[in-house]
């Protein structure tokens, strides 16, 4: 039975939509007749994501993440991929009794019908977002009929028989591979026998492939061509970019050489363009932080900092909080480096160091802009820092990112950039520290037992401990949907200090960190490690991962 709700009341219950935008999309719908999801698309106000959940919810079916999930070759082979491509649908699993399919189109009966016919099984629909499902479908059905590591391997029998290669195609080969195993990090490490590929994969490294070492070279100048960067010059790091497309999906990738005693070191960053971004309990965050987090992003003025180390997912939290602004009411304005996602009545401007546009001339222009919400992607400097927290104490919300440790060594670092103590504590509204902790894959992880003595022996407090009085443990196991790894995708740790009248008066009267902290957590601040304790009693992720991401 369907749960009969309009989709557009649904988003709004799931958080997902605001009852303005919902009546912009109506108003528009008036004068452009499209269906009610894709105006809402198009005005950036759900994700294709987002949409997915309502339609599944609508029908009670399960809503399926692809970003997770490896579809078997078994289900791939029982639909033929010119049909899951125009009926846009992946085929997910299949059993002695049902196929799995992701689709979009959840009362699709012909679909349905067919796939029964072909299958001689029972069908079930997922519900999965409809632009995933068509870019997987593309990605996985390749490799089905092009399998890149018999490529790769077949390549590399060929350098040692003395055959040429064709070194354009075996870059492309391992960008490809990269792209479709969700690599964040590429290395090409040459070693005294072989060159290594290392991907980094959920912010972890993991070997792929060993390369003989003569092609090094060639693999080298090949991607210092696309980058741009000189061939001829190997005594001296170089840093270059390249764009690169992958089934119509541009990608952009930023190039670093180093020179070791072996040979040119590579690492390549890759940024998908057009990031997919998700609500606050998406990234992993409780519903009571989700909530501090959005009545901190409505504050009238004040500035609201996200900090933590390079690739623990601040610019994520920074943009997921961002889509919780009222920018129909506000005047919102950005610096990014660079536009990553594009925000409706919003404006976005870009950085561009070699025009004098840096993220301190950006807020001058921005407070003649007659600005409520300003964002800068990230506090680098003094000038930059300076002027935030000063626009932050005029009338302005300042949403920024900072590199630090936990939440209240911000304060210091603050200070370390010249920020009269006053200022800090005036304009300081609330830090949230994060960093990315892997999820434990669902479909191999074991359950273990720990007793409560056990646990707090661990080191986990006792406050965590008793908000889960039936703690659900379990530990990485590995199998082929995770890569042996045990692991499939990250969620975020985070805590959150809040800056009340008492804790800014202890930061104008410059009381160390520590004193800080021990009040803050008397207030009922959890750390980062107390989150993730929580998450890892939730079943969620491991205490091993736990212990690897947090001190």
């Amino acid at each position: 039975m369907a749960y009969n709700k309009p989709l557009g009341e649904l988003l709004i219950e799931l958080g997902f939509l605001k009852v303005e935008q919902l009546n912009i999309a109506l108003d528009v719908q008036k004068a452009n007749p499209k269906f009610l999801g894709e105006i809402l698309q198009d005005l950036n106000f759900v994700t294709s994501e987002e949409f997915a959940e309502a339609i599944a919810m609508q029908n009670n079916l399960e809503f399926i993440d692809l970003e997770s999930i490896i579809p078997s070759e078994e289900a791939l082979k029982l639909v033929p991929q010119n049909i899951a491509t125009s009926l846009n649908i992946l085929p997910i699993s299949v059993d002695a009794s049902y196929l799995v399919v992701a689709t979009g189109e959840v009362n699709d009966l012909k679909t349905h019908d067919y796939l029964r016919k072909v299958s001689h099984k029972q069908v079930k629909f997922v519900v999965g977002d409809k632009r995933a499902i068509a870019r997987y479908a593309e990605i996985y059905y390749y490799q089905l009929d092009n399998p890149i590591e018999v490529e790769v391997r077949a390549m590399v029998k060929k350098v040692i028989d003395g055959q040429e290669v064709n070194t354009p195609h075996l870059v492309d080969l391992l960008l490809n591979n990269a792209i479709k195993d969700r690599v964040t990090d590429i290395h090409i490490t040459p070693e005294g026998m072989v060159s290594h590929v290392f991907y980094r994969i959920d912010g972890v490294m993991q070997h792929y492939y060993s390369l003989p070492s003569e092609i090094h070279p060639q693999i080298t100048a090949r991607i210092k061509i696309l980058s741009d960067l000189d061939i001829s010059e190997q005594r001296k790091p170089q840093d270059g970019a390249f764009s690169y497309s992958f089934f119509n999906e541009q990608f952009d990738l930023r190039v670093s050489t180093l020179p070791t005693n072996h040979g040119e070191n590579i690492v390549m960053r890759l940024l998908g363009r057009n990031t997919s971004l998700f609500n606050l309990i998406h990234l992993g965050l409780s519903e009571e932080n989700s909530k501090k987090i959005e009545k901190y992003f409505s504050k009238p003025y004040g500035i609201v900092l996200v900090v933590g180390p390079t690739g623990s997912g601040k610019t994520t939290t920074l943009y997921s909080a961002l889509r919780k602004v009222d920018s129909l009411k506000k005047n919102v304005m950005t610096i990014e480096d660079p536009i990553e996602y594009k925000f409706s009545f919003v404006k976005q401007t870009q950085l561009n160091e070699k025009a004098g546009y840096n993220y301190h001339a950006a807020i001058r222009a921005f407070m003649r802009q007659d600005p409520d919400v300003m964002l800068v992607g990230e506090i680098r400097d003094e000038e930059t820092a300076e002027l935030a927290v000063r626009a932050s104490i005029t009338g302005h919300l300042v949403l920024s990112t900072l590199h630090t440790n936990d939440a209240v060594g911000t304060i210091p670092r603050l200070g370390d950039l010249n920020i009269p103590a006053y200022l800090i504590g005036s304009g300081l509204l609330a830090v949230i520290a994060q960093r990315l902790v892997r999820k434990l894959c669902p479909h191999c992880k074991v359950p273990i037992q720990k007793s409560t003595e056990e646990l707090l022996e661990m080191g986990i407090s006792k406050r965590v401990i008793e908000q889960h009085r039936e703690p659900t443990l379990f530990e990485a196991k590995g199998c082929t949907m995770c890569r042996n790894t045990g692991y499939k995708g990250r969620q975020a740790i985070v805590e959150i200090l809040e800056i009340d009248e008492e804790i800014e008066a202890m930061i104008v009267t410059n009381t160390t960190s520590i004193k800080i902290a021990n009040v803050a957590s008397e207030k009922g601040m959890h750390s980062m490690k107390e989150d993730g304790y929580a998450k890892a009693l939730s079943g969620l992720t491991s205490l091993d991962e736990i212990a690897r991401v947090v001190n």
